[in-house]
């Protein structure tokens, strides 16, 4: 019986993996032979005789790259074809594992996030994934420039085994801060106020949203004084979450609650000034100064109180005024971080220009690798990589006389990110945006606000030394990780949460340590703390 469900299991499994590829290519007839095969160093095309690769890649738009003049230009440009085995964001990680559970690999994986971390170290030391560091040093002048000039950058793609198996996706344009706290300034001028830069006067602000009307409509009951997000599973709570108002109590968080102290690694769970921010945070929560469902509203609800045209939130957290308030973004200004208990203001740092390890590899089944480094290495001219973050030239950029890069006028009924995707891969690509380029845009509105926001936020900026740099785990730390990971993340999560809406740390914390002592965390911590030695001592 069990034989007959296996084989029905492998038979069902076999053709999903069949419908996910779609027509994939015949490498045999596709393929040049060695006595065609002639690669050009240097110049286009890259090679004399067309030659096709099937390349693996997902999109958030329900794109198919074929289609996009990005690529249809790039194929008549170099002279390789590519077949691409197109996926939908969200049924990307299913597909992923089928095509490495069966064998059945392309030649290679495209676009930002396409492999992670784990993938990346798994399927490397299988040798499913080749290196690259050799393909690098011969066939990609571009990406060696990178390394060479950010060898930072270099060493956060190298495994620990010494080998790149994957190529990164950088973009100079992302913030420090990615988490800003704005306050309603039209609140403020309404009930008489002003920006609160103590415990004491944030919530004796937040009581008077609560108490006094301040949005004005007759209503003194539909305001939200103060909302903000928790889901460690949504890389969105990086930017909607409370990791920086913890800092109020001297120790800034984070969502996987990881810490660094002069090369120490902290597990803040496990510390008093987390337990204070705990307790400040039920205490608020208690008095009705904290949104009921933060712990439960998804980034669409979450936006949609922000974006309410009745004007409901009076402080929040998100990555910009306009991309979370959108039409009453005028309302909101950023407020600085609280002065807390040692007299300073500190907010977290992201060391983000590194915005995906794992956006471009090459497979085992490839032949004639090195025509595929020269092919991706056109992706991180800077120009090239520019027109793919920001849009092509001639649809959403233009070049002046003068060299520098402006951005075209947007058509009425589309906005930009449509104007990004319909010609070029944009988000879901893998390009390298660097200072060089950005020291030549013109930045639009959005930009400019980043930008400003990042300048107003920097004096609060931890050094980055302090947050948990961004490693690689060996394969054997990364299955530690994952069995102790789940259980305690867990626990942390409950009770992060319980505590904030009911209260009770301080007499469940002593029994709250020593469980965590009973499920691991000292090995825990010193896994992620053998990773950060190791990391500080590549730089």
């Amino acid at each position: 019986m069990k034989k007959k469900n296996l084989s029905v299991f492998l038979v069902c499994a076999i053709a999903v993996l069949l419908l996910f590829a779609g027509c994939s290519k015949d490498k045999g007839a596709s393929a040049v032979s060695d006595e065609q095969f002639s690669m050009n160093m240097e110049g286009l095309p890259i090679v004399n005789e067309p030659i096709t690769y099937e390349i693996a890649a997902a999109t958030q738009k329900n794109k198919n790259f074929k289609e996009l003049e990005f690529f249809v230009d790039l194929e008549k440009d170099t002279n390789v074809i590519i077949e691409w085995n197109m996926s939908s964001d969200d049924g990307w990680n299913e597909k992923k594992s089928l095509l490495f559970a069966s064998n059945m690999l392309p030649d290679a994986f495209y676009g930002e996030n396409i492999l992670t971390d784990v993938d990346i170290m798994k399927y490397g030391s299988q040798g499913l994934l080749i290196p690259l560091n050799d393909l690098i040093e011969k066939y990609a002048p571009n990406i060696s420039r990178i390394f060479e000039q950010h060898p930072e950058y270099k060493s956060q793609v190298t495994a620990p085994d010494g080998n790149i198996y994957a190529i990164p996706t950088i973009n100079e344009l992302t913030p420090t801060t990615h988490d800003k706290l704005f306050i309603n300034k039209t609140w403020l001028d309404n009930l008489g106020l002003e920006v609160p830069s103590t415990m004491e006067e944030f919530e004796a602000v937040l009581t008077a949203f609560k108490e006094q009307d301040a949005n004005g409509n007759g209503n003194p009951n539909d305001e939200i004084p103060f909302t903000f997000r928790y889901s460690s599973t949504d890389l969105y709570n990086r930017q909607q979450g409370i990791q920086s108002m913890f800092g109020t109590f001297g120790q800034l968080d984070d969502i996987y609650h990881f810490v660094v102290d002069d090369g120490k690694v902290i597990y803040t769970p496990t510390t008093e000034p987390y337990r204070q921010a705990i307790k400040w945070f039920h205490d608020l929560y208690s008095k009705g100064l904290i949104d009921k469902e933060v712990f439960t509203h998804d980034k669409n609800v979450y936006v949609s109180k922000i974006q309410d045209p009745n004007n409901i939130v009076g402080v929040f957290l998100g990555w910009s005024s306009s991309a979370t308030a959108a039409a009453n973004k005028d309302n909101y200004i950023a407020m600085a971080p609280l002065v807390n208990v040692n007299g300073e203001r500190i907010w977290r740092t992201v060391d983000s220009n590194i915005i995906s390890k794992g956006s471009f590899a090459i497979t085992n089944k490839a032949e004639h690798p090195e025509v595929l480094m020269r092919w991706i290495d056109l992706s991180y001219e800077p120009e090239t990589s520019l027109e793919i973050c920001q849009g092509l030239i001639g649809h959403a950029l233009e070049k002046t006389p003068e060299g520098r890069y402006r951005f075209m006028e947007v058509p009425a009924g589309t906005n930009l990110d449509t104007i990004i995707h319909d010609f070029g891969p944009g988000n879901d690509g893998t390009f390298a945006v660097m200072q060089e380029i950005i020291d030549k845009l013109d930045l639009n509105v959005n930009l400019q606000e980043r930008k400003e926001l990042d300048e107003f936020y920097a004096p609060y900026n931890v050094p980055s030394t302090e947050m948990y740099p961004n490693v690689f785990f060996t394969e054997d730390e990364i299955e530690e990780i994952s069995i102790l990971q789940t259980d305690i993340d867990s626990y942390v999560l409950q009770k992060y949460a319980s505590w904030i809406v009911d209260g009770g740390i301080d007499a469940e914390w002593d029994a709250f340590q020593q469980k965590l002592r009973d499920m691991g965390v000292e090995r825990y911590i010193q896994i992620y703390q053998d990773a950060c030695d190791r990391y500080y001592a590549a730089q």
